[in-house]
């Protein structure tokens, strides 16, 4: 017993060090996003145009997804966590010295890359540790550093970009991830320096195994609602907030925050309740989360946006949605895993991610141009809330004969 007790808060720290990787990239990412209200002002843009950094930042994830999943299934989590970070972080800094908006694109571009790396480590270095009774609790902690790190970028980045300007805040944060990626070299060394299940096959069989596998193909109708959810509400939220709702850049970037807030107890909450209460069902899981999804975005379309709410009851709508739209994203992982296996696990999530991502670089402008062209956000937010509740109820039709293998012990 006292093995076992050792065993378990060993597991525990080396998850906690491999969420400061996830807090450090979306301390500066969601930072970012977070200030452009401010950055739209400096560079005279419109909705739709701001969209567009989402749009570059995650075109490279649908690009070369699969390719740093491969990568990250060869070198292992360790060197993946290490590198994804110091290529956000560095490039961060390059964002201070843009004079253009088009030249931040490019970089946004650029920016994706390191994303596209650090995921996949995270993702390979869970199910290499983790019993996969434990992996939707143990996912949840360590994706809430997206949301810590969420909290760090949105709320601080504005409050020192109003008084100090953008560029200094994109100082900050990178300077931020700089320091967590020396934290990632002292102290994270999963089973010594070689990844257990480091692939030996080629790229095209990898691409093979994971085609074949109706599962995958399934799995991808949650991660473009996935990519909806998360992917508008980072970029658009704070624009929605100062533009139909009159509030400060400051009061937008803390209720978008409270989001984070609600993702950082939402993700490890949901994940041990699916583990522990649900008997590991993923299925009815990842349903009943793109379902309530949906409704919180109707919610805003028709009963916030035209109506006069308080500030604290926006913060309650923001913390409730971050609970559920950010614990889709970690029990989907998690499912993934329980699907493909730690060998497949990196080229497994660059698949996934090409589907998360592409609605990414899709979704955000045209909902941006919805947006511009309605006068507000509540015809982009119903198209958002219909478009969930489509594809989350075929992927629950479509996964009916495969509802037992949606679970913890699956091969």
């Amino acid at each position: 017993m006292k093995i076992k007790a050792v065993k378990q808060i060993s597991t525990l720290s080396t998850l906690l060090v491999m969420s400061t990787a996830y807090i450090a990239v979306f301390s500066s990412v969601q930072g970012f996003k977070a200030m452009l209200p401010l950055i739209r002002e400096e560079f005279n843009i419109s909705s739709a145009q701001a969209g567009l950094y989402s749009t570059f930042f995650y075109m490279s994830g649908v690009l070369l997804a699969v390719f740093t999943g491969k990568i990250v299934d060869t070198i292992g989590p360790r060197k993946g966590l290490i590198g994804g970070v110091i290529i956000i972080a560095s490039l961060m800094f390059l964002h201070t010295l843009m004079p253009v908006f088009s030249m931040l694109l490019v970089l946004a571009l650029l920016s994706g890359i390191g994303f596209s790396v650090v995921t996949p480590s995270i993702n390979k270095g869970i199910i290499e540790m983790v019993d996969p009774s434990k992996r939707a609790l143990s996912n949840g902690i360590v994706h809430a550093g997206g949301g810590i790190g969420g909290i760090l970028g949105s709320s601080l980045l504005p409050l020192i970009g109003e008084h100090y300007g953008w560029r200094t805040a994109l100082v900050f944060s990178a300077s931020l991830a700089f320091l967590l990626a020396l934290v990632l070299i002292k102290l994270f060394h999963p089973n010594g320096e070689k990844s257990e299940s480091a692939t030996k096959t080629t790229f095209k069989e990898d691409i093979l195994v994971m085609v074949k596998n109706p599962l995958v193909w399934l799995m991808s109708l949650i991660g473009i609602s996935a990519g909806l959810a998360l992917g508008n509400m980072t970029i658009h939220y704070t624009l929605f907030l100062t533009g139909d709702l009159n509030f400060s850049p400051t009061l937008a970037g803390v209720a978008l925050s409270t989001f984070m807030i609600g993702g950082i107890l939402g993700n490890p909450t949901f994940g041990f309740i699916n583990d522990k209460y649900l008997n590991s069902n993923r299925r009815g899981g990842l349903f009943g989360l793109g379902i309530t999804i949906s409704l919180v975005y109707m919610f805003l379309a028709l009963i916030v946006l035209p109506s006069d709410f308080s500030y604290i009851v926006i913060l309650i709508v923001s913390f409730i949605f971050g609970v559920f739209a950010f614990a889709i994203m970690g029990l989907m992982f998690t499912t993934l895993g329980d699907i493909v296996g730690a060998k497949y696990m990196g080229t497994g999530t660059g698949i996934l991610l090409v589907f998360t991502r592409l609605s990414m670089v899709v979704g955000p402008p045209i909902i941006g141009h919805l947006a511009d062209v309605s006068g507000n956000y509540q015809l982009s937010f119903i198209v958002i809330s219909l478009s969930v509740f489509v594809l989350i109820t075929v992927f629950y039709i479509g996964t009916y004969k495969h509802r037992n293998l949606l679970r913890s012990d699956s091969p």
